[in-house]
């Protein structure tokens, strides 16, 4: 399908998939170069034998060898000096520094599309103002709308999928871009590839914060804007996936509630969500696989929370040993699960913050603007995340409902091919609400969509290496 849809800009991320049963990663063949070994101290902190030391070892060289120029951590792009106090931002979705045109020869991009890369001033969840960064992937023509693009390309804004809790994860710095060709037109950037702030402070994420997240997604759509205001539409079709469906939900809400006239400048021009496989009570669904990750951020959020609070002994020295590492979301899982002890204390789910952390991320049961569809898989995780979505959806209409909103179970789908199956559909509902049409109901509506063939026929996962 051809990839001249809409321009693209970055939002927040999103928890993907946990698989039960992790297989033994395979040595792949890349063009690039990455020799990490761990050192004898790193083995003896995290405690890991030969074969898990050689698993690891083998993701982290991948990796690292799928990061565009050496990733955040290396590239200069990302790099803020300090400056003095004078001339320090003061708002968020302010440019603080651009390339109109990146040189896409280090990115695995389609043929034809173009790519830029911008920092801006965002805040987190309790107002601080931080940088973030962001890009946008231009396609070789624009849509066109109601016959005409005026110049100008339609928008989308798009919240991507969780592929790491350090900078080096971001989707932004992955020579694919983290989806590769699951979405023809969209690719995410990373809401915290910037470690350091213009006053030399490290900047860190608040994992799978609703509010933060959603803030990161709209002072982006806003920097943009003031960077491209003559090639880029003021509607804009907000779209997000797994973290980054709670991202897109949340963004939903916040320009339903606007209670401190934020956004009133987004707010016009906003035509719908489109919102895939969304993350909700993901603490639960794996909380060991998430759960160092969760307690660094509660560590920042909270001055009395400890990651004793959370993790064991030995789950306090991996998170450590992940830190050093700056693993992303497949080494994380694996140096999680492959358990010889317990990483989290037996406890952890009595706190408090078990549940306020729980609050502050799940998107729903809130106004949100409409209209939005959300299309989640009866197969993502087996059927806990496909109930989870459906119960959310179905109290959010109960108590909420604040105009169209549409349901769209995919039967026999999985948590990232909800995307590919359902791609018919939400390209034409993306088409539509630029071309002004109506939604079909504006009420909640909940369907099916089932596959043509038989669902055993069909390719179950994507495979391939980008």
């Amino acid at each position: 399908m051809k990839a001249t849809f809409v321009t693209l800009f970055f939002a927040a991320g999103a928890f993907a998939q946990t698989i039960p049963t992790l297989p033994v990663p395979k040595t792949q063949s890349t063009a690039f170069d990455s020799s990490f070994k761990f050192s004898p101290e790193q083995i003896e902190l995290g405690q890991i034998w030969p074969e898990l030391a050689g698993s690891l070892e083998t993701i982290l060289n991948f990796d690292r060898s799928q990061l565009a120029h050496g990733g955040p951590s290396q590239d200069s792009f990302y790099k803020l000096n300090n400056q003095p106090n004078s001339s320090q931002p003061r708002s968020p979705g302010q440019v603080l520094k651009v390339e109109h045109v990146t040189d896409p020869a280090s990115w695995n991009i389609p043929a034809k599309t173009a790519l830029s890369r911008f920092i801006y001033t965002t805040t987190n969840a309790n107002g601080t103002l931080i940088p973030a960064s962001a890009y946008i992937l231009w396609p070789w023509t624009a849509k066109e709308i109601n016959g005409t693009t005026e110049g100008k390309a339609p928008a989308l804004l798009w919240s991507h999928g969780t592929s790491g809790f350090f900078a080096d994860g971001s989707p932004s710095a992955h020579r694919s871009l983290f989806y590769g060709n699951i979405m023809p037109f969209t690719r995410s950037g990373w809401l915290r590839g910037v470690n350091t702030s213009w006053d030399g402070s490290y900047v860190p994420h608040q994992y799978q914060n609703r509010l933060a997240n959603a803030f990161d997604s709209l002072f982006a759509l806003r920097a943009a804007r003031s960077i491209f205001p003559d090639l880029i539409t003021d509607e804009y079709v907000n779209v997000g996936h797994s973290q980054g469906g709670s991202t897109a939900w949340g963004v939903s809400e916040l320009l339903a509630e606007n209670s401190l006239n934020m956004f009133q400048d987004l707010e016009n021009g906003y035509l719908g969500s489109v919102i895939f496989a969304p993350g909700i009570n993901t603490l639960y669904s794996a909380p060991e696989v998430i759960g160092a990750w969760v307690a660094k951020d509660l560590a920042l959020m909270y001055l009395d929370f400890k990651l004793s609070d959370w993790l064991s002994p030995l789950g306090i020295d991996r998170t450590e040993l992940l830190t050093q590492v700056q693993g992303g979301q497949f080494v994380n899982e694996v140096l999680f699960l492959a358990n010889i002890t317990e990483v989290l204390n037996p406890a952890w789910n009595d706190s408090w913050y078990a549940a306020a952390y729980t609050e502050y991320t799940n998107p729903g049961n809130r106004p949100y603007k409409a209209p939005m569809i959300l299309f989640q898989g009866d197969e993502d995780q087996g059927t806990g995340p496909h109930m989870l979505a459906l119960s959310t959806f179905e109290s959010t209409c109960e108590k909420h409902y604040s105009g169209s909103f549409e349901f769209v179970t995919l039967a026999g789908v999985a948590h990232f091919p909800s995307m590919d199956s359902s791609r018919r559909l939400w390209l034409q509902w993306i088409e539509d609400r630029f071309n002004a049409k109506p939604v079909s109901s504006d009420q909640c509506t909940n369907t099916t969509l089932n596959s043509f063939l038989p669902t055993s026929s069909y390719q179950k996962y994507s495979t391939s290496f980008s």
